[in-house]
């Protein structure tokens, strides 16, 4: 009767359980990577495409709340989510409730009879509620040794799915290296992430910071073709070796030929005044 019990907890209430476990997060200013979907889905066992309206459900229901904050690990801000007061106050029902159940848990030899709020005391790794509820949803029995496993498992998930993150955001990289993605870059980029399994946030996510650094790499970039094409107009000549070394330079740094005249147009300012024209001596660069 035990398992039955706990693997009829329906998905929302194991939301729940897993994140009674994060307790005074509501004022912190970075949250942690536990709380963001991607966590959640993997701790409850959760299909990641019903996780968002399990979540909607007890957002609605004031029983968890939403946060877009910056989150450990993360350098852009993203949704986390963690109980309300009246969440935790369901979690402690809960706990107390599921605690008092006895389960059958197989050992190596033998099968004893277990209240689950002493399971935990029993493995020589953390075991938490949610993992026990967890087990039973996705195995139908409770084994000590798939038990003490889940932190190790856990780890091997989180190191494949940090070698996938990489190779994405790699190949999202050089989609996005020359300022712009083609439709057929696009489409390759999301065969990728279905294979990958990339979450739509994570691919925000590493979107926006690659974009943020092509940004200010791009400034960047300007500021030392403003420096040169400074240089080569000091003499109010611009033509021949200096007009192939700036044209070489503008591919290299991404400078386009609208970005290039605009400069010339308010150094030819700067250097020689209102009254001076870019015609009289000096030939823009198509």
């Amino acid at each position: 009767m035990g398992i039955e019990e706990i693997s009829s907890v329906t998905s929302k209430d194991r939301i729940i359980l897993y994140l009674s476990d994060f307790t005074q997060v509501a004022d912190r200013y970075e949250l942690p990577s536990e709380l963001t979907q991607e966590s959640i889905a993997n701790r409850t066992g959760i299909k990641r495409k019903h996780l968002p309206q399990y979540l909607k459900d007890l957002i609605s229901e004031n029983l968890v709340i939403l946060r877009k904050a910056h989150i450990t690990g993360m350098k852009q801000r993203m949704n986390g989510y963690y109980l309300s007061p009246r969440g935790h106050a369901k979690s402690e029902g809960m706990r107390r409730t599921l605690g008092a159940i006895v389960v059958p848990v197989r050992f190596q030899n033998e099968t004893l009879e277990m209240r689950i709020d002493k399971i935990d005391e029993a493995t020589s790794a953390h075991i938490t509620f949610c993992d026990i509820v967890t087990e039973a949803v996705v195995n139908g029995c409770l084994e000590m040794v798939s038990l003490e496993s889940i932190e190790k498992r856990r780890i091997a998930v989180l190191k494949v799915r940090d070698e996938a993150t990489e190779a994405y955001r790699k190949a999202l990289a050089t989609a996005w290296r020359d300022g712009k993605v083609t439709a057929t870059e696009r489409f390759l980029i999301d065969q990728l992430r279905e294979t990958l399994r990339i979450t739509d946030e994570k691919h925000r996510s590493l979107e926006c910071e690659i974009l943020s650094t092509l940004a200010e790499d791009h400034m960047e970039f300007r500021r030392i073709y403003r420096n040169v094409l400074e240089i080569a107009l000091a003499d109010g000549q611009l033509e021949g070796p200096e007009a192939d070394i700036l044209k070489s330079l503008r591919r290299m740094l991404r400078i386009s030929s609208e970005e290039h005249r605009a400069m010339q147009k308010d150094l030819e300012f700067e250097l020689f005044g209102p009254q001076r024209k870019s015609d009289a001596g000096l030939r823009a660069q198509k």
